[in-house]
């Protein structure tokens, strides 16, 4: 039995044991992530590229063992910092080289400790399954991030509407937090996990007002 086992239904778990599982799995987590054909790395980064500037801070969070801080660093970005809560994956991410700084945040527990309106970029990929407060969620990225940043995110296509995702994004949209840039429809998530069949990914990014 792998640690990653039923995995598509582990977002109801309670942090505590999600924790577990990442602590557990993350010598595991890249290797099985590329093998699945996980590529929403790559498609969150897409939408900072050529719209922040390379060597303004960047946050990505919910960074893991730090899948998204490579294709951060191989597009230029040079100050990334890494937040999450699992403390073996920021191990391995802070290995990586790929951070200007790691820590230890927990994003079930808001606010978090970091500074207001200070980073010009916030993307969080793969981790709003596990962040069941939605709108909470986006203000508090709307809190972090400056005037003018881009704010991307990622959501399983099976609780964008379980999760009221529209709704919340619409209501910070309508306390003029951010605009829309673009919501897409559903596409691949983890096409190498017939445990993910049928299931989709969406990504939402915004410009902070």
């Amino acid at each position: 039995m792998q640690v990653f086992d039923n995995l598509v239904q582990k977002v109801d778990d309670d942090p505590a044991s999600v924790k577990q599982l990442y602590d557990d799995w993350a010598e595991g987590y890249n290797a099985n992530l590329t093998a699945w054909g996980y590529d929403a790395p790559q498609v969150g980064v897409s939408y900072l590229t050529g719209h922040v500037d390379p060597g303004a801070p960047v946050l990505d969070a919910g960074c893991g063992t730090g899948l998204v801080g490579q294709h951060l660093r191989a597009a230029g970005f040079s100050s990334v910092t890494g937040i999450d809560f699992s403390d073996d994956s920021l191990q391995l991410a802070q290995a990586s080289g790929v951070y200007q700084a790691v820590q230890s945040v927990d994003l079930t527990a808001l606010p978090t400790p970091l500074p207001s309106n200070h980073f010009a970029a916030v993307i969080c990929i793969g981790v709003m399954s596990y962040l069941p407060d939605v709108e909470a969620t986006c203000r508090e990225f709307c809190r972090l991030a400056r005037a003018g940043a881009t704010i991307v995110l990622s959501q399983r296509s099976d609780l964008f509407e379980a999760r009221q995702t529209q709704a919340a994004f619409d209501a910070v949209t309508a306390a003029g937090l951010w605009q829309p840039i673009e919501v897409t429809g559903d596409r691949p998530y983890l096409p190498g996990n017939p445990e993910f069949e049928g299931t989709f990914v969406r990504y939402g990014a915004f410009q902070r007002l």
